[in-house]
């Protein structure tokens, strides 16, 4: 996915190998885009079109990749994202495009001891809890989620793009309490709104206390207590506890009072201490 709408993104889903999806990036109005694309992976991944099971394009193939998909990948399936308008319909289609974009995008929290850690050179993103977690950028889709890199975002900044996503999100925020009283919040990548100022101010009163402790117990998945209480250890062992597996966040504990966000443990790094 591409936060600039002028560059189609086209995926290729592979039968077997190390790289399931391979992807190539052309020009959205080039009429033979996906065939571009496909020189691009062809040549870069030595793959060959017996290998492509599937086939997702940001916007809809022309008339002409329509022919090179038939001819080039028989029997695969090509599905895509927005429809292709009409000669005079881009500049409406480029801004329609653009709108929907940043309705998908969610802030995303990577760890600076993940596995994934040294792809965070290529993601533009804010440092918070002292350097310990970064705030980045997705784009969540139907078909997966895609980083927000440093060539995908145009003539957009990151700073007003992470802005007005966090605003939205923060409106967005769902809060449910358990049985045991611990405060739970879920949804893909949620983890992030933990480091959002409205997320403190907003659970604190629901808690009462001004200190947060908070458990990311996958990206997907936050707990929260009350510092200093019985129910705030119950959330610690639950994240140290966790099967998630170690993605772009390593799940963790932190510390949240006010814009003050600390990691308090790590359950790869730390759950010995």
């Amino acid at each position: 996915m591409n936060i600039d709408p002028r560059t189609n993104v086209v995926v290729f889903r592979l039968r077997r190998g190390k790289d399931k999806h391979l992807v190539g990036r052309v020009p959205t109005l080039a009429e033979d885009g996906v065939r571009q694309a496909w020189d691009e992976v062809e040549q870069v991944h030595q793959v060959r079109a017996r290998h492509v099971v599937g086939l997702h394009a940001e916007w809809e193939p022309t008339p002409a990749d329509a022919e090179f998909i038939a001819t080039t990948f028989p029997g695969v399936a090509a599905t895509h994202h927005f429809l292709r308008p009409g000669p005079d319909g881009w500049d409406q289609a480029f801004a329609a495009a653009s709108v929907a974009l940043r309705a998908e995008l969610r802030p995303v929290l990577w760890s600076t001891s993940s596995p994934l850690a040294g792809q965070l050179a290529d993601v533009p993103h804010w440092p918070v809890s002292g350097g310990r977690l970064h705030l980045a950028l997705a784009v969540v889709t139907p078909t997966g989620t895609y980083h927000v890199s440093h060539a995908q975002l145009g003539d957009v900044t990151f700073d007003d793009l992470m802005a007005d996503t966090c605003l939205r999100v923060a409106g967005e925020l769902s809060v449910e309490t358990r049985e045991d009283g611990v405060l739970t919040l879920s949804g893909r990548l949620v983890a992030a709104v933990a480091c959002l100022p409205d997320f403190a101010r907003r659970l604190a009163a629901a808690v009462g206390a001004e200190r947060l402790v908070v458990g990311l117990a996958s990206a997907d998945e936050i707990l929260v207590a009350a510092a200093g209480t019985d129910l705030a250890e119950t959330v610690r062992r639950e994240v140290l506890a966790s099967e998630a597996p170690d993605t772009e966040l390593v799940p963790c504990v932190l510390s949240v009072e006010g814009d003050l966000v600390e990691v308090l443990v790590e359950r790869a790094a730390d759950s010995e201490a």
